[in-house]
Parts: structure tokens; sequence; C-alpha cells
């Protein structure tokens, strides 16, 4: 078969993968001019490898990712660090990685303490045959009644809202559990970059007589040139290309909210945090939810010996920061860094500012949302949709989109 897929991210290059190795004509289609989607990377004069435009990492149990990095080869290449995770509440950073940290949680009463290490532990062992049925509740009506009020006000509540804005009080708590459940102690990363690893799959599907062309629109003309097509784009761009669905069936694409992930990555001489790789911001009068210190995690000689560090925000699309330069950014998030570090009084050019707008990153998964969760099989005849609204339960991440492109792949030989 002719097989046209959309999208050179980890979803479209893994269904290529597989399809080309089942002797299958593909041809991957990707606007932009670089591989990987939202995990595409970039690098800088004097850096010796690539970073990604939004912070990723791997966790020890997310099958898909690490099968597919020992199968094309780097297996030597996987970095498996223990970064640590902490919470900033009340002007004070406090540690919150192990049961340990939830035991000695500054925040809480003792018996507050106890009650949220076993909580957590439940959630934890919760198998997901179970926890699917906590689509059924929000997130906000669960986690009051079983941690108590203050422990969802200071722990839970301001990272919902921080993420979801609007949305927060309507999530799922089956996304919740995900959450908590596929955590784990140590992480995981690629010497390179994940552009090794994106850039590998593209090789092997050329090296299968596939086709990878980027900065190539796919334009609908083509659609009668394939036999089968895979769609990876978001939801929204598939509505847009296929103006005549049946109005059911947009509608229900439709309903699914979408938040842009915003980063503003700073390039610094000095550390911004201490030893932290996450910091969670529990305060919501900031004007960002995260700060994700890669050279916490990843050591800072492999990028001209710069500290490397997010600031991360989900935003509605049509927030004001996502229409800001990188310098305006900046000048309303400082004040706020300086809170976290006194110290920090850098001023260009003794740094660097990158900032990333990924649209429609971020799916808000409802009560509910499997009713309403996207299928490979579209009304479009011998037309194929697989992108992170179908993930669910788990939270978007490279792992999905690669077990993703497997079983969408497998959908299209089984047709």
């Amino acid at each position: 078969m002719k097989i046209a897929v959309i999208g050179a991210g980890f979803t479209g290059l893994s269904a290529a993968l597989k399809l080309s190795r089942n002797n299958q004509k593909v041809t991957v289609f990707e606007k932009e001019r670089t591989l990987g989607g939202l995990a595409a990377g970039f690098k800088k004069k004097g850096w010796h490898w690539t970073l990604e435009k939004h912070y990723h990492h791997w966790f020890t149990n997310d099958q898909s990712a690490l099968s597919l990095i020992k199968e094309l080869g780097f297996q030597k290449d996987m970095l498996i660090p223990s970064p640590l995770t902490s919470v900033y509440f009340k002007k004070r950073i406090s540690p919150f990685n192990s049961p340990k940290d939830v035991l000695t949680f500054p925040h809480l009463t003792v018996p507050e303490r106890v009650r949220c290490a076993i909580v957590l532990a439940y959630l934890k062992i919760l198998p997901v045959t179970l926890a699917l049925n906590l689509e059924k509740t929000t997130a906000f009506k669960w986690l009051p009644k079983y941690f108590g009020n203050n422990i969802f006000n200071i722990l839970w509540k301001p990272l919902f809202e921080g993420k979801f804005g609007p949305f927060a009080s309507g999530v799922n708590m089956a996304w919740f559990w995900a959450r908590i459940k596929k955590r784990t102690p140590k992480l995981v990363y690629l010497k390179g970059g994940y552009q090794r690893l994106l850039e590998k799959m593209a090789e092997e599907i050329k090296k299968n007589k596939g086709s990878v062309k980027l900065n190539t629109p796919f334009k609908k003309e083509k659609i009668t040139d394939f036999d089968k097509i895979i769609f990876t784009a978001p939801s929204k761009i598939f509505t847009l290309l296929f103006p005549r669905l049946p109005p059911a069936y947009k509608k229900r694409l439709n309903s699914i909210p979408h938040l842009h992930a915003l980063n503003l990555l700073l390039e610094t001489p000095d550390k911004i945090l201490e030893n932290q790789y996450w910091l969670n911001i529990n305060d919501r009068s900031f004007p960002f939810i995260g700060v994700i210190a890669h050279t916490n995690f990843v050591d800072k000689i492999h990028y001209g010996n710069k500290h490397l560090t997010w600031f991360a925000n989900y935003l509605p699309p049509d927030h004001p920061y996502t229409k800001l330069t990188k310098e305006k950014l900046f000048k309303i998030y400082f004040p706020f860094i300086k809170k976290i570090n006194p110290r920090f009084n850098l001023q260009p050019p003794t740094f660097s500012l990158h900032m990333f707008l990924g649209p429609f990153a971020q799916p808000v998964v409802l009560q509910n949302y499997s009713k309403i969760k996207p299928d490979f099989k579209t009304p479009v005849k011998n037309v194929f949709l697989a992108n992170m609204d179908m993930v669910y339960p788990w939270d978007r991440g490279t792992n999905y989109a690669i077990e993703l492109g497997f079983q969408v792949a497998d959908e299209v030989l089984k047709s």
C-alpha cells in the first residue's frame, strides 16, 4: 500500500517505521523544517548535544520508548539519574520526592502527612482496570474527600489551577491517578538528546524505502495519491483539513479543550535552582507553574558549561502571554524568579533567553472522557487519526506517542 503519514513527531515516525518494516510504501509529511513536533530539539554553537524545545524525560517504566531506544542501538547511551523534585510554598522550597519527604513535609501536620502517604500509596497500587472508574468523578471532588481539604489546598489545588486554569475543577480523577501511577524515582535521558532517536527513526524509515519530507505540508489534493492516510497532528487541525466531517463527529473532537505549552528557557552562567530538577510552584500568585533545571538532571558540560532552566506554563490559546516577546515575558517572570532565588540578578548579555510555544500541547480530560476519546478510524474513508487526545488515561508524553504510532500502524495493516 501507499501510505501517507502527516506529522514527523514520535507518533508519525513510529507509525511510519512499523509500516515500512512491513513492506509498505510510506511517505511522511512534516510542515516544519525539523523532526520531532513538540519533542523537537535545537543546538546552539558550542553545544555538544541538542536540547528539546520543551522539557522532556522518560520514566523507567516507559516501556515503549525504552524498548525502541534499545532496539535502535542506544541502550548504552541511556542516562538514568535520580533527580530531585520539590515544592515551592509559602516562600520555602521543600523536597517532595519520596515517602520520607511526604512524611516530613513541613506545611502539613503529622496526621496529615501520614494520611497523604497512605492515599498516595493507594493510588500507586490501584490497577488501571479499577482506576478507569475514577473518570466518573472530578479530581476536585475526590482529592479533598480522601486527602482532606488542607492537603488538597496546599498540594494539589494550586497545581491544577496553574496547569488547567478555567478547566481545573472539571478534570477527571483518572488523569490524576495516572500521574501518580507512572512516576518513578529514577528518570531516563538519552545522551545527545531526543533528536538522536528521532533522526535514527527517520534513517531507518529511509532504509526501508520510505520517505520523510520536511518543510512539506500535506495538501488535501494529495489524498487520492495514497491508499491510506495517518493524521498525527492535533484534532483541531484535522477538522480544518476535512471541513465536511459529519457534524456530530466534528463536535465530538472540538469538545476536547486544549492548552498551549509556553516555555521560557534561560541559559545562565550560574544556577537558578540549587539542586532541584523539578520545582512545582504551589503559589498561584506566580505567573508560571513550574521550574525545570535541565542541567541539574544532565551535566552542563554538554551545553557550553551554561545552566539551562525552563519556566513552564500551560495556557489557553487566547492568553496574552502567548503574544509576548521573550523579553517581555521574562520581565514579568523576573520578580518571581527572584523570590525563588534572591541571588538571581543577571542582566543581558550575561544570559540568553529562548521561548517556545507548543500549540494544542495539552488535552483537557473532563468527566467520562472515554466516551468522547477519538478512535483511530475516522468518518473519512481510509483516513486514520492518532494524536495525544488518544493516550488517555495516561498524560501526554513521548512514550505514549511511540506506543500510539505502533498501534495505529497495526490498525492500518489490519484494515
